[in-house]
């Protein structure tokens, strides 16, 4: 009989996602992952930068502790002051967020993925710093984990402000359509070379593509 995993998508059978080597490329730009003990923490920083009404802890908590790879904190002199969340969606997942369904107080399991199932996308759930120093490591953070461990999907992201707009038009990105009929859900056209590989020449990234 196979496993409730398998069953949620037997397809990635074998399927075994990096983790330690997301970490390692985010701990290079000092982000640390968010472990459940720290959600609380989590939380408070997105709800400091974050304009508007985000979701509870206890469902944040939920979708990192099925995934194990959406949630990083950048901690700078001992102090978090940025983060960087990005969820892996499986088709079911896509299916839902085009549908206004998806967001971390309603996702379901087999919207998401674990370490052992493969992405058909990520979404860009919000990347925000304290000061200029922490916004510009969160959005290279971002590139380093599009580029080197989801460049084969499309990434979907939403803006709830006029500066996260104009990062949607600087990263290429295209209004996809307005699943909750207000807010347009913006998608990928491709990795923004020119802007990725500006921002990303100084990174650990660069000296795996180098090696492989």
């Amino acid at each position: 009989m196979p496993t409730q995993q398998g069953q949620l998508n037997h397809a990635d059978a074998g399927f075994q996602f990096p983790l330690d080597r997301l970490d390692r490329a985010f701990g290079s730009l000092d982000f640390e992952p968010v472990t459940l003990d720290r959600i609380e923490e989590f939380h408070a920083l997105a709800d400091e930068l974050i304009d508007g009404e985000i979701a509870s802890a206890e469902d944040i908590a939920r979708v990192q502790g099925w995934t194990r790879r959406s949630l990083h904190m950048r901690v700078w002199n001992g102090r978090p002051d940025g983060f960087v969340a990005s969820i892996p969606l499986s088709q079911k997942g896509v299916d839902a967020l085009f549908a206004g369904k998806f967001g971390f107080a309603n996702a379901e399991r087999d919207w998401v993925c674990g370490l052992e199932e493969k992405a058909a996308a990520l979404l860009s759930w919000g990347l925000a710093g304290r000061n200029p120093h922490a916004q510009a490591a969160a959005l290279r953070a971002l590139l380093v984990g599009w580029r080197g461990f989801y460049s084969d999907v499309r990434v979907y992201a939403r803006a709830r402000s006029t500066e996260g707009k104009a990062l949607m038009r600087r990263l290429g990105f295209e209004i996809c359509g307005y699943p909750d009929g207000v807010s347009p859900l913006y998608g990928s056209t491709g990795f923004p070379e020119k802007l990725g590989g500006m921002l990303l020449k100084r990174t650990v990234l660069g000296e795996w593509e180098t090696a492989s």
